[in-house]
């Protein structure tokens, strides 16, 4: 698989390092973050580093062909309104049709349609280019699958079926409602733990995709996405950018919120931690996918949100 992303792929393979006169390698996990201490200054903890291959993606934000309404857009139900205020509140605009959306404010679906239409071309796009002929023929696990934005999309470019899952019964319902709604009858939801999930279960690919900043046992997350994967995953996550591999204690986390974590107390990685944790895991390779964008996503442009393919 490794081979093949290289064969779907132009891979950057140059090394960006702020700490001076050392490489990724050296030493211990203590003795990088001692010599990290020594050297820092505002510059090296603002720069972004790239320690792994990466592959470019040219973003273009659209709504997926597949997100029309099953019965037409002359055809929706009368209680359509209804029905999506009773599954709300929503994080992403859906469209419905005949310019409903399951967000009504203007602002709010014009902010979320950016940053969400961004992600999912980035990582989408990618998972699809390097699946190639084998798209109809791949099963995927949608780990936190939230509203079923990324699942419902991959269903819609032809995987033979996804499978999500999620700990809160109100975003399965609405990624169920989605489903019906679009006529997608290869997506499959369920409510539902990765801890959970039986150990003699696989799927081809694995997305894990904005959850590993919102666990407690991070390197146990991480390998059970190895386990569960035949052929690669895709890792997505928030990362603090400063060169030490670590993970920071956030706190005071309100999980009533649908995009929030079982914890309110969570583990976020820096950016080398969260390659550290997925070698740790198991996977032989990892490339970074990096988005190119008119106008880009800020976090993602910053370096505090990375998105990763990691070959089994």
């Amino acid at each position: 698989m490794a081979k093949r992303v290289r064969d779907a792929f132009t891979v950057d393979d140059s090394i960006v390092a702020s700490i001076p006169d050392t490489t990724f390698a050296d030493g211990t996990s203590q003795q990088r973050y001692h010599r990290w201490r020594g050297t820092l200054d505002e510059s090296s903890r603002k720069a972004l580093e790239y320690l792994v291959p990466r592959i470019q993606i040219d973003v273009t934000r659209s709504w997926p062909a597949s997100m029309t309404p099953r019965r037409g857009v002359e055809n929706l139900p009368d209680d359509l309104a209804a029905r999506v205020e009773e599954l709300g509140p929503w994080d992403v605009p859906f469209p419905l049709g005949d310019g409903t959306t399951t967000i009504t404010d203007t602002t709010l679906t014009e902010f979320a349609e950016f940053r969400y239409l961004y992600r999912l071309a980035l990582i989408n796009d990618a998972v699809a280019t390097l699946l190639g002929d084998t798209l109809g023929a791949t099963t995927v696990l949608d780990i936190g699958c939230h509203s079923g934005l990324f699942s419902l999309d991959l269903a819609g470019r032809g995987v033979r079926h996804i499978d999500g899952i999620d700990l809160r019964a109100q975003n399965i319902a609405q990624a169920q409602f989605l489903a019906d709604h679009y006529g997608i009858d290869n997506a499959t939801f369920e409510v539902g733990d990765a801890d959970d999930i039986p150990s003699d279960r696989q799927w081809d690919v694995v997305l894990n995709l904005g959850v590993l900043y919102h666990v407690l046992n991070p390197f146990e997350f991480m390998r059970r996405t190895f386990e569960l994967c035949r052929s690669f995953a895709v890792i997505d996550t928030v990362c603090h950018i400063e060169p030490v591999s670590g993970f920071f204690l956030m706190g005071d986390k309100d999980v009533n919120r649908s995009s929030e974590g079982r914890e309110e107390y969570e583990l976020h990685p820096t950016y080398r931690a969260v390659i550290d944790t997925i070698r740790h895991a198991g996977f032989r390779e990892i490339f970074e996918v990096i988005g190119r964008s008119e106008i880009p996503h800020d976090l993602y442009k910053n370096g505090t949100r990375r998105c990763f393919l990691a070959i089994k």
